[in-house]
């Protein structure tokens, strides 16, 4: 069986807005199983892909040796990998020296492919990665909306919360108001008001979504809802949140992973991108929108300047788009 090797050091967004180049990637080397080295968490949104073979921890210590000039592969995965036809290197020129040692220690090409358009290119950052791909002879075809299948173990716990939650009738919205990235955060004013307005309507059911740097937004938005208005989502596994999402109805999310994972779930998503270019990073799919926020509708700006109470202007589109897809 060949054997494909990618490495991708990047974060579980980066990783997702990649996916399409690993998917065209595949269908070229369509028998081939696929070695990463790469975030662990790409297990639990790659476990049901064909392809798929194993992931090797990118963060471990081991891999140290390949930033060097006479680097070599760790004796504790040499066994474990078997030949590799071709490896692929997504990262900076500076990544160049893993792609070099690579290929020595394989006999066979390893191709790095630049991870970020310039920003003056104004190209998505999953389409400048195929077009690299395309130079190599790799066509790459848009891949389907939904890229991430959940296990059947993960689809199971995900009904069983359902039907805990849920009634017969409800429409399901994920909502998570955090990100990585601190002045990537909508005003907790704007969630509000979203809560609010659309929780007029029958039958619509919101959860937050709390990862393990949103505990201060999500305290602070809770804190100014009604107890039983939304369902506490906390600190679930990729695989699991990934079927989470496939059973609802609607996302709302920051520019994040985990919106990203979301979007590639083929979740209808509503992305809220503030001084990020959702040109570039944005999710991509039939089943997104995306709305950019001005200044001053960001978190922190609206709590150093007194004005939670007041939503951003944002909030009513953000409202108009969710009922669109909601259908009420």
């Amino acid at each position: 069986m060949k054997s494909i090797l990618i490495v991708h050091q990047g974060a579980i967004g980066d990783f997702i807005l990649s996916l399409p180049a690993v998917e065209a990637i595949h269908r070229f080397y369509l028998e081939a199983h696929f070695y990463f080295i790469a975030h662990p968490g790409i297990v639990e949104i790659l476990q049901r892909r064909p392809y798929f073979k194993q992931v090797f921890n990118c963060s471990d210590r081991c891999w140290t040796s390949l930033y060097s000039s006479e680097g070599t592969l760790p004796a504790v995965v040499h066994d474990l990998l078997p030949q590799v036809e071709s490896t692929f290197v997504f990262g900076r020129p500076a990544s160049q020296i893993i792609a070099d040692n690579l290929a020595n220690h394989f006999g066979n090409p390893a191709h790095r492919l630049d991870p970020f358009p310039e920003p003056d290119l104004c190209l998505g950052v999953g389409d400048y990665q195929c077009r690299q791909l395309e130079k190599l002879g790799i066509p790459a075809t848009p891949p389907p909306d939904a890229i991430i299948a959940p296990s059947h173990h993960n689809v199971l716990e995900a009904r069983d919360f359902s039907s805990r939650n849920l009634g017969p009738r409800d429409r399901f919205v994920l909502l998570h108001p955090g990100s990585g990235g601190k002045q990537k955060l909508w005003a907790v004013a704007g969630w509000l008001s979203v809560i609010n307005k659309l929780s007029t309507h029958r039958n619509i059911r919101f959860a937050l979504l709390q990862g393990p740097a949103d505990e201060g937004i999500v305290l602070h938005l809770r804190s100014q809802l009604e107890s039983n208005s939304a369902i506490l989502v906390e600190n679930w596994q990729l695989g699991k949140l990934a079927a989470l999402m496939s059973e609802a109805d609607l996302y709302l999310g920051n520019d994040s992973g985990i919106t990203h994972l979301a979007a590639a779930c083929g979740t209808p998503t509503i992305a809220l991108f503030g001084p990020t270019d959702p040109q570039i990073w944005g999710p991509q799919g039939s089943q997104v929108s995306i709305i950019r926020w001005q200044p001053g509708s960001s978190f922190n700006e609206q709590a150093e300047l007194g004005k939670i109470s007041e939503p951003p202007l944002e909030a009513e589109l953000v409202c108009k788009k969710a009922r669109e897809w909601l259908q009420i």
